[in-house]
């Protein structure tokens, strides 16, 4: 504190102006780990109906065929959907937005529900093969007509949910999601 003391006015501004800047930093930080990283998903370019396609059978890794190979889930393309979608509904006005895009050789331009921030390292397949349940993060995306989030997936929501597996202590190693 004799030191503090000793100190012109202005070094102890100086100080503090500094103290105060490492402490937005700090906040800004845990805001970054521990905010929600999700969108809005209500003005998707197609109204895609999850539920008509379980209802019909379709699971998941059918057109999210990443989920059983590597990190990312994927989307289908346009070429991929209109593989069933040029004989089934192809009076329904969102088929035939589909269709346009798959015409005119175009992606769909879907707004992403659920975004990780580059930091994060996050593979499905890992969880898939460890038996959790898409549902367990997406909700149930059955009863959807639109996807939306149901979970805040930030670090607490992982930690928590890593806590209640088997090899707990291996999962809370910061390796397996900070790469």
């Amino acid at each position: 504190m004799r030191r503090l003391a000793s100190l012109s006015l202005r070094q102890r501004l100086l100080i503090g102006v500094m103290a105060t800047g490492l402490l937005v930093v700090l906040i800004v930080a845990l805001l970054l780990v521990f905010a929600p990283r999700t969108n809005a998903a209500d003005e998707q370019p197609i109204k895609f109906d999850h539920s008509k396609h379980i209802v019909n059978g379709i699971q998941c890794q059918f057109c999210h065929v990443g989920v059983t190979e590597g990190p990312v889930a994927g989307i289908p393309s346009g070429k991929f959907c209109m593989g069933c979608h040029q004989n089934i509904a192809t009076d329904s006005p969102e088929i035939k937005k589909l269709a346009g895009y798959y015409e005119r050789h175009e992606p769909v331009p879907w707004v992403r529900v659920y975004q990780e921030p580059d930091y994060v390292y996050f593979n499905h397949y890992s969880h898939i093969s460890a038996g959790v349940s898409c549902g367990s993060c997406h909700g149930d995306v059955a009863s959807m007509t639109v996807a939306k989030p149901v979970a805040t997936l930030n670090m607490g929501f992982c930690l928590d949910c890593h806590s209640k597996q088997e090899n707990s202590a291996a999962l809370h190693d910061c390796t397996v999601c900070h790469r």
